[in-house]
């Protein structure tokens, strides 16, 4: 029943994937006129082979350090996202004179174009008559990214890890998910918004911060550590293993280091020196982003001292468990001499 359970999740984990990554196609081609684009969907149809390697071959294993439905899926929507971003900033340098600093008001997608999307998918849903501009469908899409990074890894076989390992997962990547967020918002400076460099730098980082969620290890990095990284004597059994944990511990800071908070420092930066883009919102997370790399580093040194301090028990310990097997040879070696004595 478990395993049932357990196969359900990962087929519905999927399709959800899948829908979302075809609904921002749809938008990408409503927005272009350009039907060349549904080639996009190529890496679904990957998507579903994965599913059939994974349930079938594998009988519902997930990758234990990578997560390739996670990628492929990533491989689906952020190539939409950075057309319909790339869009929308083209519709700005034509309309720039005219707009000013306003945000444009792109064509709405009304409820005519959801019932044509009902007739292509052959299913007949009785929708409210609702009205969405294009701005509105790409913020929607670039969020729900998020939620459904957060949800997907939470239904999926949680492989090797435990109940509360997965439970810290979920957590980092909630707070994970927030700072990406709030480095996106960065398109709501109208400055940003109207840099191209800008906003493909933009585009490229947040891109880049994606394939975290891609690599379980970037996330279960320093939680386990810290609950026995130095007092759990009963589980440890050998002084590799010890090691082998530091370094998982060492390469997920790492890894978040260089895959976010080095690169939104960099950037911010570069709008505040380069671009003299001074606002408070960008002051604070300059500020924020340089206390997260300054703890991470700590964090480093910690389990660094952690280590060394394991290797000097260890080695104390040894050196303590060394005189007997010398006091017994010599233990040996007295009564040969007391029946010489005799």
């Amino acid at each position: 029943m478990t395993k049932l359970l357990a196969t359900i999740k990962a087929i519905i984990t999927r399709i959800l994937f899948s829908a979302h990554g075809f609904i921002a196609i749809w938008q990408v081609t409503q927005n272009t006129r350009d039907p060349l684009y549904w080639c996009l969907c190529v890496p679904i149809g990957v998507l579903f082979f994965e599913a059939i390697f994974t349930l079938a071959i594998k009988k519902n294993q997930e990758w234990r350090w990578f997560c390739p439905s996670v990628f492929i899926y990533l491989s689906t929507i952020v190539p939409a996202i950075w057309l319909l971003e790339l869009d929308k900033l083209e519709k700005r340098s034509l309309f720039q004179d005219q707009m000013l600093n306003e945000t444009i008001n792109f064509a709405a997608t009304v409820g005519k174009d959801l019932k044509d999307l009902n007739k292509m998918l052959g299913v007949k849903i009785q929708l409210p008559e609702i009205q969405l501009n294009a701005d509105t469908w790409v913020t929607l899409i670039e969020q729900f990214l998020m939620l459904v990074l957060i949800i997907g890894r939470w239904m999926l076989p949680k492989g090797d890890l435990t109940r509360d390992q997965l439970s810290q997962l979920l957590l980092v990547y909630i707070g994970t998910a927030a700072d990406i967020i709030e480095f996106f918002d960065s398109f709501k400076d109208s400055k940003i918004a109207n840099e191209p460099v800008l906003v493909l730098l933009t585009l490229s980082i947040w891109s880049w911060s994606l394939l975290q969620f891609t690599i379980v290890l970037s996330a279960t990095r320093a939680r386990k550590p810290r609950g026995g990284g130095v007092g759990g004597g009963d589980d440890v059994t050998t002084h590799c293993c010890n090691i082998s944990c530091c370094n998982i511990d060492v390469w997920g800071i790492a890894l978040n280091i260089l895959l976010q908070d080095a690169p939104f420092l960099a950037f911010r930066l570069l709008i505040i020196v380069h671009y003299k883009i001074i606002t408070y919102m960008n002051i604070f997370f300059t500020c924020k982003n340089t206390l997260v790399i300054l703890l991470q580093l700590y964090r480093l040194y910690v389990v660094h001292s952690e280590n060394r301090k394991t290797a000097a028990s260890k080695r104390g310990k040894a050196r303590k468990e060394a005189p007997p097997p010398s006091g017994g040879r010599s233990g040996k070696a007295r009564p040969r001499k007391t029946t010489a004595g005799r």
